[in-house]
């Protein structure tokens, strides 16, 4: 809430009037909240809440001079509150309980100073000096007036059913889970329309502001053309005849007039490509004739080398032994001997096995066992109240805690009944001395 706060005040600092509904979004749930838990009747809450905001949009301009945006709306709040002090209390009191149904209804068992005093003080965290700042009453009077409140709770929550009973313990518990239900209520159809007079009368704008956003779809690259093919005619000939001879030739001589240049530069393209070929044909016979001379020398080479080798005796090498016998000799085949000496291959010595490594047991976890300090609470099988019963556990009873004992909802072990595992709340888990 508070960041979106801050954002409608920027907003109306640079002149833009959606400022106004920025900061009427961030905040009327948190106002319908505290409005209900006070007034209890929605027709007399939505009434003030039209005139807080006509109010409060006239003074934003405070805000910005504030430590604390937040605290700076809760006191504005209040203060508008006991404006209408003496206007609700003449109407409420007219008015009949049909009794307490639900945590929201709750502070409807005490007068109307009492219950904005509980919701400043259990839901605001207002200590009793700014209480007392805002209300002139005697600060000593409304600690003592609050400690009553806190001891009165047990009283007033007995009948209530086992699904908020989570809730039960404290009044700023409860106090949460009332504004949760209210807030779950869904009952927002005046939302829209509180907002159009609240702003209607405190003279500022409540026209939303149009999404002038240019959508558009980009248009695809078009693919490059390809370039299409010259289509060239084909002409077919037609036999000659002999009586259109004349004709022909007449023809014949308007078409030498109109490509007489082109036949000239043909002529000359042939002469130059037969010169072209003439040089082609003589280059080729080089080489070839080159080719030729080398493979006849090869060929004769290698004749001329076999019978050097005929004439040549074999010779036979002897390598020299090594002090390493592992070393590999090799001789040559000797006069009167056809066997060849064994290869001596070194041996290979086998590679040291690695060491076994103990395997690390696992450490053993240390047991945490707490006791129950309430009197018949229910084991659920997630850590909400809306989940079902598992079991339930008597006072004094042991229970093995499996998670962490520091959370609102602790998973835990029944280990006196069948070893039922859920969740409790840790309020009614204590140590075991």
């Amino acid at each position: 809430m508070i960041l979106e706060m801050k954002r409608a005040l920027e907003e109306l600092k640079k002149g833009d009037s959606q400022g106004y509904r920025r900061l009427y979004d961030a905040t009327y749930e948190e106002v319908y909240c505290r409005a209900l838990l006070i007034i209890q009747r929605e027709d007399y809450a939505l009434e003030f809440i039209k005139d807080f905001y006509k109010e409060i949009f006239g003074v934003l301009d405070e805000a910005e001079d504030a430590a604390d945006t937040e605290r700076w709306f809760l006191h504005r709040y209040y203060q508008k509150l006991r404006k209408h002090y003496h206007r609700l209390l003449g109407k409420l009191e007219k008015t009949e309980s049909d009794g307490v149904k639900t945590l929201a209804e709750i502070p409807a068992t005490f007068p109307l100073l009492h219950r904005i005093m509980l919701v400043m003080s259990f839901k605001d965290d207002f200590k009793a000096a700014e209480i007392s700042g805002i209300y002139g009453l005697a600060e000593d009077k409304i600690q003592s007036e609050l400690e009553k409140l806190q001891k009165l709770l047990p009283s007033i929550t007995k009948d209530q059913p086992d699904s908020v009973e989570a809730y039960l313990g404290n009044w700023k518990v409860l106090l949460l889970g009332a504004s949760r239900q209210i807030t779950n209520a869904g009952t927002d159809h005046w939302v829209d329309t509180l907002f159009a007079e609240a702003a209607k009368a405190a003279g500022v704008s409540a026209e939303t502001k149009k999404d002038d956003f240019d959508y558009f779809i980009a248009d695809p690259e078009p693919e490059p053309e390809k370039p299409k093919k010259k289509i060239i005619p084909i002409v077919k000939e037609e036999p000659e005849d002999e009586d259109d001879e004349d004709d022909e030739d007449e023809d014949d001589e308007d078409e030498d007039d109109e490509y007489e240049d082109d036949e000239d530069e043909d002529d000359d393209r042939y002469d130059w490509d037969m010169e072209d070929d003439g040089r082609k044909m003589i280059i080729l016979g080089i080489v070839l004739a080159v080719i030729i001379v080398a493979i006849i020398g090869i060929a004769a080479f290698k004749l001329l080398g076999k019978d050097d080798d005929g004439e040549k005796d074999p010779i036979q090498t002897e390598q020299d032994a090594d002090a390493d016998d592992n070393k590999l000799i090799v001789k040559g085949g000797e006069e009167g001997s056809d066997e060849e000496e064994p290869q001596e291959t070194p041996v290979e010595e086998p590679e040291d096995e690695p060491e076994e490594t103990p395997v690390e047991e696992p450490e053993e976890v240390e047991q945490l066992i707490m006791r129950v300090n309430g009197n018949s609470i229910n084991v659920r099988s997630e850590p909400n109240t809306s989940s079902s019963i598992l079991t339930k556990v008597k006072k004094d009873d042991k229970v093995e805690v499996l998670g962490d004992p520091t959370g609102e909802w602790v998973q835990i072990r029944c280990i006196e009944q069948n070893n039922e595992e859920g969740y409790m709340m840790s309020q009614y888990l204590s140590n075991i001395e």
